[in-house]
C-alpha cells in the first residue's frame, strides 16, 4: 500500500511549485531536510518541475534497502519519478487539495528551507 503526499516549495511571492508523491508520504520530513542540505531549495524546485512532467514522484530521496536484513542501509539516496506522460502540476491554487488520497502535504520555504507538514486529519 502506498501513502500519497504532496511536496512543494513556497516562493517569496507566495507561489508554490509542487508535485504528487506516490510512496512513503508519512515519512518524508527527514528526507526532505537531507535533500535540501545536499541540493538546496532551488534544486528541490527543479526536481519538482521535472516530476510534474512525468506525473509526479514515485519515491523521494530513499536510502538503499538491504533485502536480506530488510532495512535501509547507508549509501546514496535515490528519487524515482513516475513514468506517466500526463503533466500533473500542483501549485498555490490546488496545493492542499486531495491528490489521489493525500496523506500529508510538505511545504518547504524557499528562503529558509524549513519544512512544514500538514496531515490529512488536521
Amino acid at each position: 500500500m502506498s501513502t500519497h503526499a504532496v511536496l512543494g516549495v513556497k516562493h517569496a511571492d507566495g507561489g508554490i511549485t509542487g508535485c504528487y508523491v506516490h510512496f512513503d508520504g508519512d515519512r518524508m520530513a527527514s528526507r526532505i531536510d537531507a535533500y535540501v542540505r545536499e541540493n538546496t531549495t532551488t534544486g528541490l524546485a527543479v526536481l519538482i518541475t521535472q516530476a510534474q512532467a512525468t506525473g509526479g514522484i514515485r519515491s523521494f530521496h530513499v536510502p538503499p534497502y538491504d533485502p536480506v536484513f530488510r532495512c535501509e542501509v547507508s549509501g546514496p539516496h535515490e528519487t524515482e519519478l513516475l513514468d506517466n506522460d500526463d503533466l500533473y502540476v500542483i501549485d498555490e491554487s490546488n496545493f492542499y487539495d486531495d491528490h489521489m488520497g493525500t496523506f500529508a502535504w510538505y511545504l518547504v520555504d524557499y528562503e529558509t528551507g524549513a519544512v512544514q507538514k500538514k496531515n490529512w486529519d488536521e
